[in-house]
Formats: structure tokens, sequence, C-alpha cells
């Protein structure tokens, strides 16, 4: 382990189920500045989905400079595992405005489970992009839920988007 770079250590290290650990990668990346982002990108093809969850966090620690991110970050929003798709859509709304190409483009797919955290993170970016087909599906997500975490999701952003259909 000793001849790996400070960074390969700290990617291994965001797979840890020491969290003390984890968060210290996580700042040990950010204090790089954004010229890990191409790496961390790159990363993100990685196999284990504990690694590539700290990954996309690491991503949205750096909001909006991380834009470069945006198309492999919401592609991951259609993968199987729940802490991979919530980090990814959180991660998505921190790179703001940038996401809104691909967050439309998987609202319009037919995976649920993507089309569902697509919604949610458009509520936050820009709610005037939810229709009323999407009001419906994350109604539909609120009512018959997988998670816990999805019936608070869905209740946020529906709250989001009421909040910003009543300012017009």
């Amino acid at each position: 382990m000793s001849d790996l770079k400070p960074f390969d250590a700290n990617i291994m290290k965001l797979g840890s189920t020491n969290t003390q650990e984890a968060f210290h990668a996580i700042h040990n990346l950010k204090k790089q500045g954004t010229s890990v982002i191409p790496a961390l990108i790159e990363q993100l093809h990685v196999t284990d989905v504990s690694v590539r969850t700290m990954i996309v966090v690491v991503l949205g620690e750096f909001g909006e400079a991380a834009s470069e991110s945006a198309a492999q970050v919401a592609a991951l929003l259609k993968e199987d595992n729940e802490q991979l798709r919530m980090a990814s859509a959180l991660t998505l709304t921190r790179i703001g405005s940038h996401s809104l190409p691909y967050l439309l483009q998987i609202l319009a797919s037919t995976n649920d489970k993507a089309c569902f955290w697509a919604a949610w993170a458009l509520s936050f970016i820009d709610p005037a992009h939810i229709n009323d087909e999407t009001i419906e599906r994350l109604k539909h997500t609120r009512e018959n839920p997988d998670s816990p975490i999805e019936v608070f999701a869905a209740e946020e952003a529906l709250g989001k988007i009421l909040a910003n259909r009543l300012q017009k």
C-alpha cells in the first residue's frame, strides 16, 4: 500500500467501513481541489457500489465545479442500489442547472426509480420543469414506496413543486 499515490489511497478509503476513515478520505480529496474531478469521474466505473456512492458524495462537495460529471452521475440514477441513487440525486442538485438536460432525459425514460430521483432533484433545481405526469409519479411513489426514504423524498419534492406553483 505504500506505493499508492495519496489520491489512490483516498479513493480506496472511501469504501472503508470505518466512517471516520471514509470522511477523512472525502476531506482529503476535496482539499486537493477541482483537479481531482476528472479522476473521480473515471473511478465512477469501479465495481464496489459503496466506493462509487462515496465518489458521488465527493463530487457533490464540489458543487457546480463538478458540472462535467453531471452526465455520468445522472446515469447512476438508473442503478439498483438505493443509496447510490439518492447520493447521485443529491449531487445533481448540488451541481445545479448543468444537471437539467440529463435529468429531463431521465424523466422521459421508463425507469421508475430513476424518474423518481430525477424528479426529486429537479424539484430543488427548477421545479418549473416538472409536469403533471411527473407529479402523479411522485404521488404514486409516496403512496407505494419501496422504502421509508421514498415517502419523505416524495413529500419533499411535492412540497417544493407546490410552493413553486403558488409563487406564480
